[in-house]
Order: C-alpha cells, then structure tokens, then sequence
C-alpha cells in the first residue's frame, strides 16, 4: 500500500436524506475505523453498531436500512476518523527471505500512527514555537491562562471606558451644535428685525445676509440631527430595517451590491480596502449563500469600483427585511409548538461618520433605485417592441407586446399537399399566409390555401402549365401573421 494522502478524519453534515458516506483515507484494517456522531447541541458520542464498512474501505453506511434508525437530521454530523494501533508485528527472523511487501506494511503502518499523532497535536492547545515556558504543568497553564484573561478582561474595560468617552463627545457636539442653530435663529430674528427700521437703500443689502444666515441655520440644523457617533465599518443591530432610522449605515441583510462605492463612500471605500481579512472571491461568497445562506465576508472588485456587502441573516436569527427573530415555545393551552414574533434586530454597517453631501447621499439612493431597471423595466414604453423571439434556421417566430405574432420557415420535398404544424397558434382563422416556391423542374406552381385552424395550415402547390397535374418536386418559404393566440 502506498499513503498517498495526509486525510486522517473526515467530518460530514446531516441532512435528514444521507446514509452512505466516503472514507477517503486509508485503512490498515476495517477496525481501525471509528465513527462519532455529534448532535446538534454539541454532544459527541463514539457508534459502535448501526452502521456498515464496504469490503473496499471506501464506503460507510450510517445509519444502515436494517438498523431501522432515521437518517442524521439537520445539525448534526457524524465524523470518521482512522485510529490505527500503536502496535510492532513484524518479526524479522535471523535467516530466512526478507518480504518487501512485510518491510512495506510496516512503513505505511509508522506513517498512518504519525499522521494520527499529527492530527491529534493540531487540535491540542500549544505555546507559541518562541515561548519558553518554565513548565509545561497543568497548574501553570492554567496561571498563565488566567493571567492572559485578566489581560483581556482590562483591555475590555478600556475599550469601554473608551466607547463611552467617544459617545459623550459625540453629545457633546450635538448639543454644541444645537445651541449653535438656536444662536444662528436668533440672529436670524435680529436681522429681520433690523431690516424693518433700515432704510430702502440698505435693505438689499440686508436681505442678502438674511439669506446667508438662514443657509446657515439649514446645514447646522443638518449636520445636528444627522451626526452619527459611530466609526466607519462598525456593525451594529437595530430594531428597524429601514434606512431612514439608520444614517450613515449599509444593510447586512440583503446582500447588496454597491456601485461606485469609492465615490459614493469614500471613507467606508478607504477603510474595506486597506482589511483583505474581512475581502473574499466572488466564487467563494456565491458558494457559502449557497451552502449556508449567507457570507460574512466583503467581495471587493478595484477596477470597477464595487462592494457585495456580507449577507447576514443566521447571526440574528434568519432576520431578513419583513421578518425579524422568531422563537419556538410550547403552547400551554394546546401544548403544540408556535412560532412566536419577539424582537426585530437587522445587522447594518456604518458607511460614513460624518454626514456626507446632500448631492452625493442623494446620488447613492439613486443609482441603487436605477440598479437593474434600465433594461428591464418597459412600464412607460408607449410603441410596440418585440418581447420573445426565436430562430434556429428552418424555422422563425416574433412576438411584439401587442400580441401581434409573424412566423415562417422552410418546408422541403414533395409540394403536392403539405400540413404546417405553426409555431406559435393564432387566436383564429383571421390570419395572412404567404408561399414563395423555390422550385428544381421547368415549370411555375402555384400554391394554395387548403385549410387553416388556429394552429395548422394545409398548402398546396398546383401547376398552370401542365393540364395533367403531376406534384412537383422542391422547396418553398411560407410566412405568416395575426394575432396570437
């Protein structure tokens, strides 16, 4: 045998349909096989029966048609790991044929423990490869553990500390400003009222620093109610899934994509692209939507500008835009579980924290509104157009918006009497039919209208030269028109 592969365990995930499951490593023997199932809630436990090894190791059925047991459900996996025996069974003997093949078993049996043994070391907890610990005991660990959680724990209340100095200053400049709109309308009162006793020679000149104040007020008044105490590319949970209680902010729950982000959000645009931890392939985000319904992770594309936000929904409990957390209880009175609606929480992510031009906020909502409508939406398009066609060379067809269908194609052979089977059926017999012959013999036919339904029509092509009708031989085109069906 040769260990080609470094695969020791294998983890799967249950989906209420899945009994056969791939060994994909080897085995020195069917027992060094275990298998462990662990339930949704995180309780592992080792299966000893139930399931079944094929006879070449590459197949496990768990759990087997015959043990009656249902399929692992949804949340919980099972996990086939390789255990081979610390055991030496080779016995070289002093003389006698040296077996190669012995030699071999040997060494894939050394290699599959060290594999084992490696797999093991990764998941154990270890000190850096430049600490020197004074001891490896039990007791220190947990010193140096304990040490490193009080670390942890003051570095917390620093940043609390510290989050709770920023929101009061963030306070602080909104009261600042607030008192700064209550002074400008003062002076704005001022003026007016000194522009009643000045005389006509000045009040033009007044009425301009009226209107420069009462711009003033405006933008305070703007940058006051719309200053958000929060940095750029934090995310937070709020009650509402609406934009409107969220300025500055993106939603996380839906997967958006946003055009001309480095112009829109310049500063949301800086911050994404200076952390590639938080950056995946477009492949790898379409791949976890599809796997588990969302991506905690931005897709970032440079040369065309453009941000996919992380789709959030499991975090808080599948909260999408209509739908916030739901719980299941037990009902007292029928004693049946019910969903219940408790609070809503949607994931957003701060975009800007200073409040950005009125233009550019406006251009954003605009471009998103405008985002896979251009040529789409036709609901203010007054002339037909066509909405279906097809064509694959024998055979044609055009739809228009108004019902109005025109088809035709190539009917090839014997003329004399031919049933055309239309593509697209008419509303009735109210149609146009024309036939251009294509003909191979010395003589003009003509072709004619046997019979018409709204789905079929019948030609024939007849011979004005010849008294004795012989059916001709050859192609003709035919097209025709109406309204569909």
């Amino acid at each position: 045998m040769t260990v080609s592969t470094q695969v020791t365990k294998r983890i799967y995930e249950g989906n209420g349909i899945t009994r056969q499951w791939d060994v994909d490593f080897p085995l020195m023997s069917a027992e060094d096989l275990k298998v462990f199932v662990t339930s949704a809630q995180g309780n592992e436990t080792e299966i000893t029966t139930g399931f079944s090894l094929n006879a070449t190791r590459t197949k496990l059925e768990y759990p087997t048609e015959q043990s009656g047991l249902d399929p692992l459900a949804s949340g919980y996996k099972i996990t086939l790991v390789r255990r081979t025996p610390l055991t030496q069974e080779i016995d070289l003997l002093r003389q006698g044929e040296l077996d190669a093949e012995v030699l071999e078993e040997g060494y894939d049996k050394l290699t599959l423990t060290m594999q084992e043994l490696s797999e093991k070391i990764d998941r154990s907890i270890k000190y850096p490869v430049s600490a020197q610990p004074a001891s490896t005991e039990t007791e220190n660990f947990l010193t140096d553990i304990l040490a490193a959680k009080q670390a942890a724990v003051d570095a917390s209340s620093s940043a609390v500390s510290a989050a709770q100095t920023a929101s009061s200053s963030a306070q602080t400049a909104q009261q600042t400003a607030q008192q700064a709109v209550t002074a400008i309308e003062t002076a704005q009162q001022t003026a007016q009222q000194s522009i009643a006793s000045k005389t006509q020679e000045s009040l033009g000149t007044l009425q301009e620093r009226v209107d420069a104040t009462a711009q003033s007020v405006a933008t305070a008044q703007y940058y006051a109610e719309h200053t958000v105490a929060k940095c750029v590319g934090e995310v937070y949970y709020s009650q509402s899934s609406l934009a409107t209680d969220n300025p500055g902010s993106l939603p996380l729950f839906t997967g958006e994509t946003i055009s001309s982000a480095n112009t829109l959000y310049p500063d949301f645009w800086t911050w994404i692209t200076t952390h590639s931890e938080l950056q995946t392939t477009a492949a790898d985000y379409a791949s976890r939507v599809s796997t588990y319904g969302e991506c905690p992770f931005y897709v970032v594309d440079t040369s065309a500008h453009t941000i996919v936000l992380p789709l959030l929904k499991h975090m808080v409990k599948m909260a999408d835009s209509t739908n916030g957390i739901t719980q299941q209880i037990t009902s007292a009175a029928t004693g049946s579980d019910v969903s219940i609606h408790t609070s809503s929480l949607y994931p957003w992510v701060c975009a800007f924290s200073a409040v950005v031009p009125v233009s550019t906020a406006q251009a954003a909502e605009f471009q998103q509104a405008l985002s896979g409508k251009a040529d789409t939406n036709f609901g203010n398009v007054t002339k037909p157009y066509v909405t279906e066609m097809y064509f694959n060379g024998d055979a044609w067809y055009r739809v228009w918006s108004t019902g109005w269908v025109e088809q035709g194609g190539l009917v090839t052979g014997n003329l004399d009497t031919t049933t055309i089977t239309l593509l697209k059926p008419f509303a009735s017999t109210s149609y146009s039919v024309l036939a251009n012959p294509l003909l191979t013999v010395g003589f003009t036919p003509a072709v004619w209208i046997v019979d018409k339904t709204a789905t079929t029509v019948t030609l024939c092509a007849q011979c004005w030269q010849n008294a004795s009708y012989t059916a001709p031989v050859g192609d003709f085109y035919w097209r025709a028109e109406g309204q569909g069906a």
